[in-house]
């Protein structure tokens, strides 16, 4: 019996990802393989430096893959991103707001004060288009996303030189200023509200059908709605207080798993959370590595993949509706 049994491909391709972003970098670490003399030193180096850098980048990756599959499903628009609607944009003019006037302010605190940026966003958003197509969402939050970005730019003319820098490498999507605390942080929000969102997809996969049928059905309520959107908020601020705005993973993981298997949100939701976990693991991996010393944020590198699939299913959708 347990010979019968098959493990998906997604399963035991993240931990070979996991090790291959471990041992790849601007140093590369293969040489702790084989060579034991080095073994300390390079251990060292993998172990304190790139551990947690790679298992926040997996749990920012699996954190906004499913709040994108949430979001898609419950605007019934495949293009919907967290990135790409501003809630991320949201988040992070929080964040940034609360950095500049309250300096000392904790890490703890960082994502309950995205969180509310991120839901006011949503909420600003959903306001603006109910009633509406779900083409009118997507239009309509990216220009929400501008005005937000407008804000930020804003905000960061009135900040010190000095903080500059990190402010802009942090936006961009970046992992370099990992550390303990920040794996600490993240891990405990996503052991909170990952398992929340996976029970979410179970109960929302009748959305997938009419309006009506969604509502005979239970899943089309002001209720399910309000607590798919507040949790897909919840994910997205954690992944902004960790690494900054990382456009298009929401968008790309989704599509992906329904490449590869069947489209109901309950059957995707496993596969979204681990090929979010291996884009932005890979991004930030190569980000790091293809011009080193120089490190490109992983952000950057989600966008350069994201841009190009974002305008092929937004064409497609528009020759959809023109036949």
């Amino acid at each position: 019996m347990i010979s019968n049994i098959q493990i998906p491909t997604y399963l035991w391709l993240l931990p070979i990802i996991v090790l291959f972003c471990l041992l790849s970098g601007s140093n590369s670490s293969w040489q702790i393989l084989w060579d034991t003399v080095q073994w300390q030193q390079v251990s060292q180096t993998v172990l304190e430096l790139r551990l947690p850098r790679v298992i926040v980048a997996a749990m920012v990756g699996a954190s906004l893959g499913i709040a994108g599959l949430l979001l898609q499903t419950v605007t019934g628009n495949r293009l919907a991103d967290p990135g790409i609607i501003g809630v991320n944009q949201g988040a992070a003019l929080a964040v940034i707001s609360a950095i500049i006037w309250l300096p000392e302010i904790t890490y703890l605190w960082l994502p309950l004060i995205g969180l509310t940026g991120g839901i006011v966003t949503a909420i600003t958003l959903w306001w603006l288009c109910r009633g509406t197509a779900s083409i009118a969402l997507i239009l309509t939050g990216i220009g929400l996303s501008s005005l937000l970005s407008a804000l930020i730019g804003c905000l960061m003319v009135l900040t010190e030189t000095q903080r500059l820098a990190t402010i802009m490498t942090w936006l961009a999507g970046s992992f370099s200023s990992a550390n303990e605390q920040t794996l600490i942080n993240t891990i405990a929000w996503c052991l909170l509200l990952l398992p929340l969102a996976y029970l979410a997809c179970r109960q929302i996969t009748p959305m997938l059908l009419d309006s009506d049928s969604a509502t005979m059905l239970g899943s089309r309520t002001p209720w399910m709605e309000s607590s798919c959107l507040l949790i897909a908020c919840a994910l997205c601020s954690v992944a902004v207080a960790a690494a900054g705005t990382l456009s298009f993973a929401g968008l790309l993981a989704p599509h992906l798993a329904r490449k590869l298997h069947p489209p109901q949100p309950d059957k995707l939701a496993l596969p979204v959370l681990c090929y979010g976990a291996m884009l932005t693991m890979l991004a930030d991996m190569l980000g790091r590595t293809l011009f080193a010393p120089i490190q490109i944020p992983a952000g950057l590198m989600l966008a350069i993949a994201g841009v190009p699939v974002f305008i092929l299913i937004l064409l497609w959708q528009q020759r959809i509706r023109g036949h």
